[in-house]
């Protein structure tokens, strides 16, 4: 094995032993604060981040909302928007797992936001129909508190079902993502410490092997020295954010997501600055990253755009399920928006464009103009 492939080997990372009844009760309470902020009546919405956050709580959401601080910003950035938007929203939670990472105390969690789409939300036009919000977060929790989080909404995706579509048709196939196949997500058992540490370190050292790259042309012989086929099943489901879409197999994989991006940015290569959680829970693992993979497109084109010559940092989690020997499934949320206004792109700006000069013309549409106006 190279020393690229190998140096998480001989990196920083340390797996950090977990005390399951804590770890139990932090999952249980990640999933009661996030309950409340979606199903507390709204008079008592402000109360519930007050019982939910640190008053000081840092929140890192997905571009356009971006860097959140206070508990304040947060109820009225995040939460009250999307109980406007979304009056009957319901939070389903597809995974749920938790660790130790740096000395703190880490719950990953993804699902979906399910719900009436009744209003616009940051320009996305309503549809008065059901949607299904994508999310994937990083939660610090703190004395019974959330003291961090990273919030990934898929706000692309959320255009996708509104009828609108900013860039280049995905590569891959865009589709609601799919809870884990066992559907044993939401981990709420004390798990074997062993499985836990070996699902992590497994995942790390697939990740070294993806550094195999470094630059060259993405041969089939230079994919075949990453040995990816040594880390995954041979019929895994690879999830990406709306813009590149979902997979199957390593061929998919690789043709509809890796080689595109390999020769769209030769340069790519992470630091171990960003990274903010990284952990085993049982056959689940979590990592994420904030801006920590940085690349520069100056190779072929990306979600449609030719050759910028942008530097990117990108915001990332990966959510895993493993069995005994192989990645099984990964759950993929990327701030695309983010990635796209680095390279020069705004989408909200092109929505906001775009509506603007189209006016209802429908008699349903004004009918539903007509309700809205009697509401």
């Amino acid at each position: 094995m190279s020393d690229a492939q190998d140096k998480y080997r001989t990196s920083t990372f340390q797996y950090a032993p977990i005390d399951q009844a804590l770890n139990i009760a932090n999952k249980r309470r990640v999933i009661a604060i996030m309950h409340s902020l979606v199903n507390a009546p709204l008079a008592d919405l402000a109360a519930a981040a007050r019982d939910g956050y640190h008053d000081d709580a840092q929140v890192n959401v997905t571009h356009p909302i971006n860097e959140l601080t206070g508990v304040e910003a947060i109820a009225q950035q995040v939460w009250q928007p999307l109980r406007h938007v979304i009056p009957d929203v319901e939070r389903r939670d597809d995974i749920v797992a938790g660790g130790r990472y740096r000395d703190a105390d880490w719950i990953g969690c993804t699902g979906h936001y399910v719900g009436t789409f009744e209003r616009d939300w940051l320009g996305i036009p309503a549809t008065r129909g059901v949607v299904a919000v994508r999310y994937a977060e990083g939660h610090e929790l703190r004395n019974g508190k959330i003291a961090v989080s990273y919030l990934f909404i898929d706000f692309l995706d959320l255009m996708r079902q509104a009828g609108y579509w900013p860039i280049a048709p995905s590569l891959g196939s865009e589709m609601r993502w799919l809870p884990p196949a066992t559907h044993d997500g939401i981990v709420l058992a004390p798990q074997d410490e062993a499985i836990s540490q070996r699902t992590i370190e497994s995942i790390l050292r697939m990740h070294a092997a993806l550094g195999y790259y470094n630059g060259k042309p993405p041969t089939r012989a230079v994919l075949d020295q990453m040995e990816m086929v040594k880390h995954w099943h041979p019929n895994f489901m690879w999830f990406g954010p709306a813009g590149i879409g979902t997979t199957r197999g390593l061929k998919g994989f690789e043709d509809y997501h890796q080689i595109p991006f390999l020769v769209a940015f030769p340069d790519r290569g992470g630091t171990d600055i960003g990274h903010f959680i990284r952990i085993g829970d049982g056959y689940y693992a979590v990592t994420g990253g904030w801006g920590y993979l940085q690349a520069t497109h100056t190779g072929h084109d990306f979600l449609g755009m030719p050759p910028t010559g942008k530097r990117i940092k990108m915001r990332v989690m990966d959510f895993y399920r493993c069995d005994d020997e192989t990645i099984v499934e990964n759950w993929i949320p990327i701030d695309v928006p983010h990635i796209l206004l680095q390279m020069g792109v705004d989408i909200f700006g092109r929505m906001r464009h775009q509506f603007r000069q189209h006016q209802p013309i429908s008699v349903s549409d004004w009918l539903m103009q007509e309700r809205e106006a009697q509401r």
